[in-house]
């Protein structure tokens, strides 16, 4: 059996993306943010009103370590939370989201309404480079729950899907990171998440719903993740192996799935919404096709009598970032 380890460990350093070590991207979301300030100021200035409060914190897979490099044509996305200090009850979710979509309408930039979200789109000669999602929530003490609540909707849209809908991101960041106390198991658990995230990226469309979204492969692994590891006979040492990891979670996912082929996998925190339930039918019966594909191809390289081997089959399945020397 080939020992593919340290190809995985190659693998990670080329896909990961890091916030912290990535000095542009914290540049833009700060400059971002700082622009909507004074947006927001100008704006409540001119009606002579005072401008309210809000905080900013990292969501998505900045801030629980999963994220990945975009394949190539694909920008890259950033997630930031904004927490208005102000209650659910006097503002309405789309009126708050315009004060944001009206605060940032200049510059080299694209604004848009999205339902969960207020998008900003950056272009460099005519292509996409990176888009940042402000996610704009309410909290106030006032509110006998003293909920956190994000914006959804917007101008235009339904009334029933002008909503506030409760949420606890920062919980979510928690769950995350306290799911393993040993960090070895720790980086392991992302490790595979960002592996499983370059593999749905590389097997799927990214039109449409026929890719799942990374907090839903996230969640898999939060519900099913097992620590996958090999006995060294030499010195009777357990190592950490990825390949082992990746293979138990594809399995887990598999099972999951209903006689109906559909699978359902839960935010862990509010909502608690079922993360797959944008997929059709038909794309949720592609995605098991594919998932058993990947299983089938990790028992081919586990099985595989040479490393080169080895690393073509699961090239095969992660793209042509994984290496094969």
């Amino acid at each position: 059996m080939a020992n593919v380890q340290t190809y995985f460990n190659k693998f990670d350093e080329k896909i990961r993306r890091s916030y912290n070590d990535n000095s542009i991207l914290r540049e833009k979301r700060d400059l971002l943010v700082n622009d909507l300030r004074v947006g927001l100021r100008r704006y409540f200035q001119d009606y002579n009103m005072r401008t309210p409060r809000f905080e900013t914190f990292n969501q998505g897979s900045y801030a629980i370590g999963t994220g990945i490099e975009p394949l190539p044509g694909e920008d890259y996305d950033i997630d930031v939370g904004l927490v208005f200090h102000l209650s659910k009850n006097d503002h309405s979710s789309v009126q708050v989201k315009q004060w944001v979509h009206g605060a940032l309408q200049s510059g080299n930039r694209t604004v848009e309404y999205k339902r969960p979200c207020v998008r900003v789109q950056y272009h460099r000669a005519g292509s996409e480079v990176y888009h940042v999602d402000l996610a704009v929530y309410s909290e106030s003490p006032s509110d006998w729950d003293n909920q956190m609540y994000l914006a959804k909707g917007f101008p235009g849209s339904v009334p029933e899907n002008r909503i506030w809908e409760v949420a606890d991101p920062k919980k979510l960041v928690e769950v995350f990171q306290q799911r393993f106390q040993h960090q070895g198991d720790r980086d392991q658990f992302r490790r595979i998440i960002r592996f499983l995230k370059r593999w749905k990226d590389v097997t799927f469309s990214a039109n449409g719903n026929e890719r799942p979204t990374g907090i839903a492969i996230s969640a898999c692994a939060l519900k099913w993740f097992q620590v996958g590891s090999v006995c060294n006979f030499m010195d009777g040492k357990n190592y950490y192996d990825d390949l082992t990891a990746l293979k138990y979670l594809t399995e887990s996912i598999i099972n999951y799935f209903n006689f109906g082929s559909r699978i359902t996998v839960s935010l862990p925190v509010p909502p608690y919404n079922d993360l797959f339930e944008k997929m059709s039918d038909k794309q949720m019966s592609n995605f098991k096709i594919k998932l058993v594909v990947l299983r089938e191809e990790l028992i081919r390289a586990e099985e595989a009598h040479n490393t080169l081997r080895a690393c073509q089959n699961l090239q095969g399945v992660f793209g042509s970032d994984f290496p094969t020397q």
